[in-house]
């Protein structure tokens, strides 16, 4: 027999721990994805899918020239939203008003791009249909799926997730020594490693024959594995075996019907929920109230009450996130908590046993009203941005609290509230879509004439502006009009007219300027930081007419609003339509300039609409002052946004000066330069036209598979990406990082959630160990000298 192993899993090479024993599923279902468009792999909740797809994703990216995306579904449960969702992993923030599919489907023509849907089993008819819209259309696209089930899609080919390899019955201790025998049995490796992670626990010769039958007792189902680990810090191994066993016992004797594998998982479940206090318990069955991931003031906000005072939430957190029953994540120096799906289905079944669901759902439901309520009201100050990515955190959870409202009796003029007060969030942000069907929904379900509806009329005029629709726009704004004078509201009203100038815009420039100065005129109104609507409409007018000075004037307006109150979106549209009025008078760096200061605020909101505008003015100014590759690659890039988002907005004298300058470059360059150039930025995302545009990014090296033993592809990062990678697998913090590059903290935070992004990574462990594999192929070590 082998020696005594007492060696502890973490110390073990990253190979071994890395994805304990998965490498010859990940090699399957790599060969099923070269020749399919579509896999799914299907299994019992807790047998590893996720991890499973996330391990191919990460080892096939380099495959996919644009990417791979991931489409969380755990917590999705209307299928009309899918679309949206989909949209919102694609970064496809389209403002044109079409059906959410077809947008879908237009952005992925023509992409050669991985989409990882997880969670299928939620939503499985909508995902099978728009998955086959997907396929359909002709491009290089190919989805991973999870899922409980099929998805019945034509040509989808099915795999079946196994649980991890544990030893049988016979095998009573091992027979190789050291790590070897972790190699052969991956279920007992992750027990091991989990167990040493929350203990200091080491595998040994008299530990062996209980570790190795709790094991195969829990089948080899990795969550149960986790969670029966866990218990280390409490009980020894044969204790947990023991309860193990008795929990078998019990539901054996309620379901001997039941599959063996949902049996072994119920009872980890169940054996978890026992280990937990009383207050935890209750916290684990209210969190299921939450789309996914929430924080800690929500977790209070919602979650506490009768058995768990609000006092004692961080306690019970602490304790779930101990158990491994809560994840905590950490991004952008935010932590959130998230219950894994199998955990939250059993969470559900507890809160629905002791009758709090609709309780529960009406707190989330509140708790999201008020915080919506007071971003609006909070909206125009220096904490602006910080509310718009708050917003962009809970979005999942803002659509649950819109969806209780609209199907829920009663809640319809909660509906109108809600939707009303996040359009400022969703407005800055691209959501448009999106916004249009929250709203269009809310209002056609309540018609009543209240104060609740004409915000929210106000809020769809908005919306309505910014897509061009000016057929929906006016009547909306006209009766919001009316209502303000119904319940004597002359601040409502001048901010309906001062909407109604940005929508008459678009067709009778005459008609913008009486409803701006009408609006105003309206001492309620022109008093507020919302005046700068009005201003926005007389800045665009001018500068149609070609009144530059008038236009300049107007955007100064706006610009000395925004550093009255603090805020920021109102100002980047004061940069951009200086920008152009700057532009128009001849003045093409001042119009750089602005454009480069507006692009930097823009990015930060990921407002499309106006990083879309000042693309535009940095292409005229780029062509015009004589750079002609540059500028052409930047009307590449332009392209692909128009392409992506719907970008142009249909204002003709844009759209001629863009023309105009496309054929003196082309003539310039020639037909080949002309045509490389404008490939080069169409293979630009959003990020790196940004970069591109500012000058601080890299031109991306084309991806392409490589071949059988053949050279390895370019980095997919840019040279600033590739640096804080480096520096990441170092080990610094963010902050370490930002000193190191002398850049701010926050850039170097955006940074890396890039990166992650890119990669289609999801911790900072996973970059490391990608910078160490691409410098051992390449033969560099040393900081900056990634390729």
């Amino acid at each position: 027999m082998g020696t005594p192993t007492r060696e502890r899993v973490a110390d073990l090479p990253a190979e071994l721990t890395s994805f304990l024993g998965r490498r010859r599923e990940v090699g399957d279902v790599k060969a099923l994805l070269s020749g399919a468009r579509i896999v799914t792999l299907i299994g019992a909740g807790g047998v590893g899918k996720t991890r499973l797809a996330l391990r191919v994703a990460a080892e096939v990216r380099r495959a996919f020239a644009d990417g791979v995306r991931f489409v969380d579904l755990a917590q999705l449960r209307e299928g009309e939203l899918l679309p949206y969702v989909v949209g919102e992993a694609l970064q496809v923030r389209d403002q044109s008003g079409r059906d959410q599919v077809e947008v879908v489907t237009n952005f992925l023509r023509d992409r050669r791009m991985l989409l990882v849907f997880d969670n299928c089993e939620h939503v499985v008819d909508a995902c099978a249909k728009l998955i086959d819209r997907v396929l359909r259309v002709d491009t290089g696209v190919r989805i991973l799926a999870t899922s409980r089930q099929r998805l019945g899609v034509t040509g989808e080919h099915v795999w079946s997730v196994p649980a991890l390899p544990v030893p049988d019955a016979d095998v009573q201790e091992p027979d190789k020594p050291g790590s070897a025998v972790l190699t052969e049995y991956p279920g007992v490796a992750l027990f091991a490693e989990r167990a040493a992670a929350v203990s200091g626990f080491s595998l040994t010769r008299e530990n062996w024959p209980n570790v190795a039958r709790l094991c195969r007792r829990l089948d080899g189902l990795p969550l149960a594995i986790e969670l029966a680990a866990v218990r280390i810090r409490v009980l020894s191994v044969g204790e947990i075996l023991q309860r193990l066993d008795d929990r078998f016992e019990l539901l054996e004797g309620i379901d001997r019907a039941a599959p063996s594998r949902h049996r072994t998982l119920g009872a980890a479940v169940e054996g978890s929920y026992e280990l937990c206090s009383p207050q935890e318990r209750l916290l684990w069955a209210r969190a299921c109230v939450f789309a996914g991931r929430f924080d800690l003031d929500a977790a209070e906000g919602v979650c506490s009450g009768e058995g768990l005072p609000a006092g004692r939430v961080l306690d019970a957190v602490s304790g779930l996130v101990d158990k491994s029953i809560l994840v905590r994540e950490e991004q952008l120096g935010v932590v959130r908590f998230r219950l894994l799906d199998t955990l939250a289905r059993y969470g559900r079944e507890r809160l629905r046993e002791a009758g709090e669901e609709e309780a529960l759902a009406r707190r989330h439901r509140d708790w999201y009203l008020e915080l919506a309520e007071r971003m609006e009201a909070e909206w125009f100050s220096p904490g602006q941005l910080d509310w718009s990515r708050r917003m962009r955190r809970e979005h999942a959870n803002l659509q649950v609290a819109l969806t209780y409202c609209l199907t829920t009796p009663r809640e319809s003029q909660a509906a109108l509230r809600l939707a009303a007060a996040v359009v400022f969030y969703w407005s800055t942000s691209g959501i448009i879509t999106e916004a249009r069907l929250w709203l269009d929904r809310a209002l056609a379900l309540d018609t009543s004439p209240t104060h609740a509806r004409a915000r929210a009329l106000q809020a769809l005029g908005l919306i309505t502006s910014i897509q061009g629709d000016n057929a929906t726009g006016y009547p909306a704004l006209r009766e919001c009009g009316d209502l303000a004078r119904r319940f004597d509201d002359p601040f409502l009203g001048a901010y309906a007219l001062g909407t109604l100038a940005t929508v008459a815009m678009r067709g009778d420039l005459d008609e913008a300027v009486e409803f701006a100065d009408e609006a105003l005129a309206c001492p309620q109104y022109a008093n507020e930081p919302h005046r700068c609507q009005a201003f926005l409409a007389l800045t665009m007018v001018r500068t149609l007419r070609g009144e530059h000075d008038l236009a300049i004037a107007a955007s100064d307006q706006i610009r000395r609003c925004s550093e009255a109150c603090g805020e920021c979106s109102y100002l980047s549209w004061a940069l951009v339509t200086r920008a152009f009025a700057d532009f128009g008078k001849g003045d093409r760096a001042s119009a750089a300039g602005h454009a480069r200061e507006a692009l930097k605020i823009k990015r930060e909101f990921g407002d499309t609409v106006g990083i879309g505008l000042a693309v535009m003015i940095l292409t005229w100014t780029t062509l015009a002052a004589g750079d002609l590759e540059r500028g052409t690659v930047l009307l590449g890039a332009r392209r692909r946004l128009l392409q992506s988002y719907d970008l142009s907005g249909g204002v003709v004298p844009w759209d001629a000066l863009t023309e105009q300058f496309t054929a003196e470059a082309q003539e310039g360059l020639g037909q080949t330069t002309f045509q490389r150039a404008v490939a080069r930025g169409l293979e630009f995302d959003l990020d790196r036209t940004v970069e591109y545009a500012l000058g601080t990014g890299d031109e991306p090296a084309a991806v392409s598979v490589p071949e059988e033993g053949g050279a390895e592809e370019e980095s997919p990062l840019t040279q600033r990406e590739n640096q804080v990678a480096e520096l990441v697998a170092r080990g610094m913090s963010n902050k370490r990082i930002a000193d190191h590059l002398v850049i701010a903290q926050r850039t170097a935070e955006g940074h890396v959630e890039h990166i992650l992004t890119k990669l289609g990574f999801t911790s900072r462990a996973q970059i490391a160990a990608w910078v160490t594999q691409r410098d051992g192929r390449s033969g560099s070590t040393e900081p900056g000298q990634g390729r």
